[in-house]
């Protein structure tokens, strides 16, 4: 009995022994920056960065695999201090022109697009998309039933009276969020810097594109025929045709906005606003995949 109780004892010394050197061994020692840098981002964990959330980047950052901060939502003052937390003796090069916001490319309201019928169901954009197509006669402009508004994370956009998206650019930070919810594929990400807008999305041709919305582009060409520095050129896909800009080419001078036969091209004012986002809170009664409010179930 006594030899038992020896042995087991003895065993237990070595395995604790064992143990505790390999516990010495093998600690991951946490990088104290990780910390600092996660209290200067937003919180959003949007993804749009590429890593899994905001700790997930604090880590890459940290470990020197993705510069100061290529999170979009996060304030110049923010990137200026991760640098100097990074041991950056230079100050980041910061352009103003890294901003990124979200466009609209409809104008398709309930004034210019003819409605087909009359929707009175769950107001869900992809729901209306999959499996009605849509009220308005156009199959490329906005629907309308706020899926993008539901799932931005700063609360920057709302619905406007002519039941089209109005993007708050106090709060928009560019995540992408929207753009990647619309199954329209009607909002886009840009430069906060650019003037020139096509206004549209529509791929339709000639008399079919006037049917279907009262300022649809129609591919006609004017706007790349009065383009100076040849920046607008009519790109076919699969879906149809539309102009597309080359900013790197254009310079803004608005020849395309007034030749615009449909009035689908604007030139706007640079945005200069400040991002000014509150850190996001998680609705109760929606899902983080799925722009439904499902009110019934639990979460």
């Amino acid at each position: 009995m006594f030899e038992s109780v020896a042995l087991v004892a003895g065993m237990g010394a070595i395995f604790g022994t064992i143990l505790a050197y390999a516990g010495k061994k093998l600690t991951v020692v946490a990088d104290p920056r990780v910390n600092q840098i996660l209290g200067l981002l937003p919180g959003a964990n949007c993804g749009a960065c590429g890593y899994p959330g905001c700790n997930g980047l604090a880590e890459a950052i940290a470990a020197g695999k993705d510069g100061i901060s290529p999170c979009i939502a996060c304030t110049s003052q923010n990137k200026k201090e991760i640098a100097i937390i990074m041991g950056y003796k230079e100050e980041a090069p910061l352009s103003p022109d890294l901003r990124k916001v979200a466009r609209l490319a409809c104008n398709g309201c309930n004034n210019n697009a003819p409605k087909l019928y009359s929707y009175t169901g769950i107001k869900d954009c992809h729901l209306v998309a999959k499996f009605f197509g849509g009220p308005e006669k156009c199959n490329f402009g906005c629907l309308g039933f706020g899926s993008c508004v539901r799932i931005c994370p700063f609360h920057a956009i709302s619905m406007g009276e002519h039941n089209l998206p109005v993007f708050d650019y106090d709060k928009c930070t560019g995540c992408g969020l929207c753009a990647r919810q619309c199954p329209q594929m009607a909002i886009y990400i840009s430069s906060a810097a650019r003037a020139i807008h096509l206004k549209c999305n529509n791929r339709d041709k000639g008399r079919a594109a006037m049917l279907d919305c009262v300022v649809s582009c129609i591919s006609c060409g004017i706007c790349a025929k009065t383009c100076p520095t040849q920046a607008i050129t009519l790109r076919e896909d699969i879906n149809g045709s539309k102009p597309v800009i080359n900013h790197n080419k254009c310079i803004e001078c608005g020849a395309c906005v007034e030749k615009c036969p449909r009035h689908c091209l604007h030139k706007d004012a640079p945005i200069a606003a400040p991002k000014q986002f509150e850190v996001p809170t998680p609705k109760e009664n929606s899902c983080a995949n799925c722009s439904l409010e499902c009110s019934s179930r639990k979460h």
